[in-house]
């Protein structure tokens, strides 16, 4: 027989908002049983809770609801206070559990949880044993009723002197869930659900990082291979994002700053170790491939000059291997001449896009500046845009887009407008390696890392919680250490926090490297191995509550991985927390580094 969900209580819905309940007591009260009774089960079915085993660790451990899907429970052991404190705010309603008084350990969350404006529920399992014990003591004189009236005032008599109002407690007992007080809880608990729910955003309003066709994809692989194939596509997914290979060409004329072009792109100085040879000569006679420093996949191609007299596009082309690049960047140091046209048109004859760049304007600016009645540098700036976007429609390139730069203060000018368009109009693979590559030259182009970084932290922590290769001793869960560590050992990089990208941005700023050092506040950002990402598991908590609760409305999986969610929720909210530290670290360190705000 199952516990009937009240005649007012409607069935819940994805579309509004989930209700988390945590059931806080010490281990051995009693909780698994609990958390089977008030959802109706017993332990022979299908997703309840284990009874009788010892607490994998001090971790919430999740149980959605089988008949209610927007009631979501919680087991949290109380064992160590500090522990319990951690998950105070995630939960919306608190029922605090044990088997005889209620104790300093139990007042202390439920003071806190009512403090937080949380609901609070006082419940006094194996009540069964003490009645029994009275009817064995008093016989004739036992009174069922008065007994349990007498079992409940001893509770209340603990809560009295606490400011929690009229304590509600519940009498009841894992052997007999549809007796003493265990249905009028469920009751109390759907209740609630019913006022929260309302006022509660949906949880699909609050994630939107999961498209419908990820969904689709995740559902389908679990349906033909079970959790072993979920975990290769989404593996195969991440893969792909990681493995995407963007190759970007850079060509003009000799003098035009090619070389410096590539070397300021890539956040190298020109006498940097690595950076592309520079002069006032053309030094490139071939196609020289120069990668992003910590991001191999990402190349700049650094090509020859197309002056020469007899340059003809079409043979440049083949000679330079047209076919290697994803899109070219035509440079111009002055004006756009024939030779940048005919290339152009022979680039768009082959299907592939170009961008015009105008370096070296900062040398126009200042030779404007020494004019009498020098005009402001926004109309010089408009002037020679307009100039260049003139002669290019008369050659017929009406739609050619046209960037001014300078290598030298590459953060300025037309940069922002550059990236954003180059990464409007890339795949979206490519634009993923593009954006992380981009050196970390200002805080709009280190928020968008983190926000990149953020849409696929989903999916990490659902392979790290489902490979569930190295046990976490102290932990709710299993989750594989090596992928998390290999992925925010490359987090560091992306942020430019790194030992080697801290000592470059050291010597192009001119500011000593334990000054910058000073301004990494991060554990992650400081130092990476195994002890740290298992220490930085044991403190997290966060939003990662929200995605879990998602994923079990709209993916079978989590039905079958009860102890599986927290894992995924503890990894969630750690990647997540991570990503938010090293980008705060990240813009304090240029802001350090040039002494500005970014």
């Amino acid at each position: 027989m199952a516990l009937k969900t009240p005649q007012t209580s409607s069935p819940g819905s994805p579309e509004r908002g989930d209700v988390s309940v945590a059931l806080v007591g010490k281990t051995g009260v009693g909780k698994s049983a609990l958390v089977n009774a008030v959802r109706g089960m017993t332990e022979d079915d299908v997703g309840s809770a284990p009874v009788g085993e010892p607490a994998k660790s001090e971790g919430p451990v999740m149980y959605p609801d089988p008949s209610h899907p927007n009631l979501l429970i919680w087991e949290l052991a109380l064992d160590d206070k500090e522990q319990a404190d951690r998950w105070l705010g995630e939960a919306d309603m608190f029922v605090v559990v044990t088997d005889g008084r209620f104790e300093e350990a139990h007042l202390h969350v439920a003071t806190e949880a009512q403090a937080a404006g949380k609901k609070v529920y006082f419940a006094r399992t194996k009540a069964d044993l003490d009645l029994h014990t009275l009817k064995r003591l008093m016989r004739e004189q036992y009174d069922r009723s008065e007994a349990l009236q007498a079992l409940r005032e001893v509770c209340v008599e603990s809560l009295v002197a606490h400011p929690f109002g009229e304590p509600l407690v519940f009498l009841v007992s894992a052997f007999e869930p549809y007796a003493l007080d265990c249905p009028r809880l469920r009751e109390a608990l759907l209740k609630d659900v019913q006022l929260y729910e309302r006022i509660l955003k949906p949880t699909r309003s609050d994630y939107e990082l999961i498209s419908e066709r990820e969904i689709a994809e995740i559902q389908e692989a679990y349906e033909l291979g079970g959790l072993s194939e979920v975990v290769t596509r989404v593996q195969c997914s991440l893969e792909a994002i990681w493995n995407a290979k963007l190759d970007i060409a850079i060509t003009g004329e000799s003098g035009a700053g090619k070389s410096t072009f590539v070397n300021a792109l890539r956040g190298l100085g020109d006498e940097e170790e690595g950076a592309a040879a520079t002069g006032v000569t053309e030094t490139t006679a071939q196609p020289t491939p120069y990668p992003y420093p910590g991001h191999p996949n990402v190349t700049l191609w650094d090509l020859p000059g197309i002056g020469t007299p007899n340059f003809k596009a079409d043979s440049y082309l083949e000679a330079v291997e047209f076919s290697r690049y994803d899109f070219f960047i035509i440079l111009a140091s002055e004006r756009f001449k024939e030779n940048h046209v005919r290339l152009a048109q022979a680039i768009v004859a082959e299907n592939k896009r170009f961008y015009f760049v105008r370096t070296k304007v900062d040398n126009d600016l200042e030779s404007t500046r020494r004019k009498k009645n020098a005009p402001a540098e926004e109309k010089v700036l408009e002037e020679i845009r307009n100039d260049c976007r003139e002669k290019l429609s008369k050659a017929g390139l009406q739609d050619a887009k046209v960037f001014l730069l300078s290598s030298f203060e590459i953060d300025k000018f037309d940069f922002q407008i550059f990236e954003e368009t180059l990464e409007q109009e890339l795949p979206s693979h490519k634009r993923h390696a593009f954006l992380l590559s981009l050196p970390n030259v200002s805080s709009t182009i280190i928020e968008k890392k983190r926000q990149l970084l953020h849409q696929e932290v989903w999916k990490i922590a659902l392979i790290s919680s489902l490979v569930a290769a190295v046990p976490l001793p102290g932990l709710a869960f299993t989750c594989d250490v090596s992928i998390l560590l290999r992925k925010l050992s490359t987090y560091r990089q992306d942020f430019g926090l790194d030992a080697a990208s801290l000592s470059r941005l050291a010597e192009r700023s001119g500011k000593p490297l334990e000054v910058l050092r000073a301004e990494v506040h991060s554990t992650l950002g400081r130092s990476i191995n195994k002890e740290v990402v298992i220490g930085l598991l044991g403190k997290a908590t966060g939003t990662g509550l929200v995605v879990a609760n998602f994923l079990i409305h709209r993916i079978p999986i989590y039905g079958a991985l009860a102890s599986g969610g927290i894992s995924f929720h503890t990894t969630y909210s750690m990647l997540s927390q991570c990503l938010e530290e090293l980008a705060s670290d990240s813009k304090r360190v240029l802001m350090k580094a040039f002494d500005t705000e970014v």
